[in-house]
Order: structure tokens, then sequence, then C-alpha cells
């Protein structure tokens, strides 16, 4: 059974194949306001309530520093001795004095200096906290951008697909009606039209979850129409072409916020190890007190009053079970951020080079899409349309072709999407 008016037919000027070639171009209109990804990952940045955690672990630990290098407060000392027991009287006895004074604690060798250095330097970790932090929000709006944008697209592509195979579907009632197609391949429309609805509302879905998920890092704009605009990164691919396979990248890596914060804990280790130094040095203490009389000698002679001093010191002498160990402490603590360290390099390059090997894999399997898959499809769809026009083969195989090739291409765009989201877990170690 021959079909006079076939929406199948590739001469058709509304036909499926010409649909899906067009759908390839990956381009959908927009006519609401846009916001662009840069934007958006700028104000997701500035509304990231952690940036604010950061900074204030940081201004904290600063104005540790600051008080930690100031030295203790004055003692005064204020009181009278030599008091008569039996009378309790200032002017009874001549020995009995109003005594002031006034004392000064110094802390061990440079201590305070070296106190406050490791304070600001651990103010320090609050900062690649809050770079690292930076890039974690822009890798995840990227990721939920690129999740929107494909699915928009998508269904931009389903969409104008149900309108197309809705024209056909009036169509073939019309030649149902003259008697020129069977009702079976009436009803195959008829439950293809119907899978196209519900395609449609799961993909409504998908970009309503994901918008949701956006919206929490950059509020309403989650739910503006996204520009079409595909971002290139071409730093990001220039890294990918120049890299050789089993190459490493501590160089690079080294650079990145995290690794720079597992490295700034050596620098504050080290500052530790000086601190624990200082603990063999002796602390001071300084007093000068001063001795009022009340009254003069029995034989009436003035008495001068009187002006003491002291100097207070201790001594580490046995350092064993207490300053040895504390530096054995602040030693090992070096070590270990040091392990820490070349942990997290050995991790990261690990990351780094998987994600460039899926990239490598998902642009192969892109290629193969587009020399291959994506032309066959076509072909198959074609050679079957003309068998069912020569009544060799069935409308449903006609139908399920190309919906097959249909199926392929928006396999195509999401390995296409795919790639994009591997490029932005990239700039994620690129510190980009």
């Amino acid at each position: 059974m021959k079909i006079t008016r076939s929406f199948l037919s590739v001469k058709h000027p509304r036909g499926i194949c010409g649909l899906l070639g067009l759908t390839l171009l990956f381009s959908f209109k927009l006519q609401a306001e846009t916001i662009s990804l840069n934007d958006a990952e700028q104000i997701a940045v500035k509304q990231d309530p952690a940036q604010q955690v950061y900074q204030s672990q940081q201004e904290a630990l600063m104005a540790q520093g600051v008080a930690s290098a100031t030295l203790a407060d004055p003692m005064i000392k204020l009181g009278a001795a030599n008091m008569p027991t039996d009378s309790f009287k200032f002017d009874e006895d001549p020995m009995t004095q109003l005594s002031v004074g006034l004392s000064q604690q110094f802390s061990r060798g440079d201590t305070r200096g070296l106190s406050q250095k490791g304070f600001n330097e651990r103010s320090q970790l609050a900062v690649f906290k809050g770079l690292d932090r930076q890039l974690i929000v822009k890798r995840s709006v990227r990721q939920l951008w690129l999740n929107i944008l494909f699915v928009e697209k998508s269904l931009n592509i389903v969409k104008e697909n149900k309108q197309l195979f809705s024209s056909f579907y009036r169509d073939l009632e019309a030649q149902f009606s003259l008697g020129m197609v069977e009702n079976e391949d009436l009803l195959a429309a008829e439950i293809e039209l119907n899978k196209f609805d519900d395609k449609i509302a799961g993909l409504m879905q998908m970009s309503a979850n994901q918008r949701s998920l956006l919206s929490e890092w950059i509020g309403q704009y989650a739910y503006d129409d996204l520009p079409d605009d595909i971002p290139q990164w071409q730093e990001t691919r220039n890294l990918i072409d120049v890299s050789a396979e089993h190459a490493n990248y501590y160089a690079l890596l080294s650079q990145h916020p995290k690794a720079k914060l597992l490295a700034q804990n050596i620098v504050v280790a080290d500052n530790g190890i000086d601190l624990a130094k200082q603990s063999y040095k002796p602390s001071f203490k300084v007093e000068v007190g001063y001795g009022y009389r009340f009254r003069d000698s029995d034989t009436g002679q003035s008495r001068a009053n009187l002006l003491s001093g002291f100097i207070t010191m201790d001594i580490p002498l046995f350092t064993d079970k207490r300053q040895d160990q504390r530096l054995i402490s602040a030693q090992q603590t070096k070590g270990q951020k040091q392990a820490e360290h070349r942990l997290l390099l050995r991790q990261l390059n690990a990351q780094l080079a998987t994600e460039i090997v899926n990239y490598r894999q998902i642009k192969a399997r892109q290629a193969r899409y587009q020399s291959s898959l994506l032309k066959q499809a076509k072909l198959h769809a074609e050679l079957l349309e003309q068998s069912y026009q020569s009544n060799t083969r069935t409308f449903k195989e006609v139908i399920e072709a190309y919906i097959h090739q249909q199926n392929l291409i928006l396999e195509y765009q999401q390995l296409y999407f795919d790639g994009l989201k591997s490029l932005s877990k990239i700039r994620y170690f690129q510190a980009l």
C-alpha cells in the first residue's frame, strides 16, 4: 500500500529527515531576557554564604594574632606589711609600712611574635578554603546550567517532531478515511503521537528539577531562559590537546587552592616547631615595689621609705618530659601535613588524568555518532520508508526507524553535553 502524500518522504518539505538534520544544529529560540553563564557564576559566588564564613574565620584569627602578640596585662599589688597584730594600727610600730607593687610577665624568647605569625598564617587557610569553595560553586553552576541547556534543547527537538508528526497523523487520518491505509497503521501512529506527550512531560520534569537545584545558587535567575551560546573554554581544550598519555599534572595542581591549603598547613606546622623551640628559653617576671612608713623611729629620727625590685626567671632544666615532647609533637605534625599534601596531589593528579581520559573517550564516541551511527540510522529509515511504499515493510517498522533516528540524535546531544560537563570538571582542577 502506497501513501500518496507521505510525511515520511525525504522530499517532503516537512519530512522527518529534514527535521532530524536541523536538530543537529542544537539551536532554539529565546524570547525572554537571558543571563549568561559567566554572570550566573559570579552571582552564585557573590551570594554564597560560605564566603562570609571564611572571611569571618580569617578576621577572627588575625584578631587573635594581635592579641597573642601583646604583653600580658601588668599586675598591681597593694597591701600593708609588718602590721602589729595586737592593735592593727599603722603608726604604732616603725616597721609597719604601706606597700605598693607593680609586676610584669614577659614571654619566653620570641613567643609573642611567633604566635602572631602563626595566627596570621592560619588565617590564610580560610582564604584558600574560600577560593576552593568558589571553584566548587562555579563547577556546580556549570553542571546544572549544562543539564538545563541539554534538556531545553532536547525538549525543542521533541516538540518540533511532535508538531510535524501531528501533521503527518492528520494526513494519515485523511488517507484512512479514503481507505488508502490500514487501521493498524493509524493506530500505530496514534500510539507514537501519545509517546511524544510522555517524552515532553518527562523532559519538562527534568528541566523543573534542574532549575530548582540551580535556584539554590542564583535564586530566581534560575528560571530565566538560557542563552544558546556554548562556552568554548579554550584554555581547558589546550590543556587536553598538549597532555600526553600517562602525563602528570603536579606543577599545575600545586597551584590549586586545595593544594595550597595543605601547603599552608605545612607552613603553620613550621611555626609550631619554632614555638616549641621557644619553650627551651626562660621566661621573666619583673616586679617593683614601694613601701611607705607611717611613723618615725623610737628615737624620733625620720626613716626613709623603701623601694624594692625583683626579677623572677624560670629555667627549663629538665626538658625530657615537657619541652622535648612538645618539639617532637610539632615535628611529627609537620611530617603529617607534608604527607597529606603529597597524598592530595596524587589524588588530584589521578582525578584530573581520569577526567581527561573520559573527555577523550566522549569525543571519540561523538565522532562515531557523526561518522556512522547517525548516517546509518537516517539511511535505514529512508530505505524502510521506500520498502513500505512498495508494500514490503510494515508501517510500524517505518515509525520505529524514525523514532530510533530521533533517539540517536538525542543520545548524540547527551554525549555533546557530557563532553562540556567533563570540560567543566577539568576547569576545576585548573582553578578556573
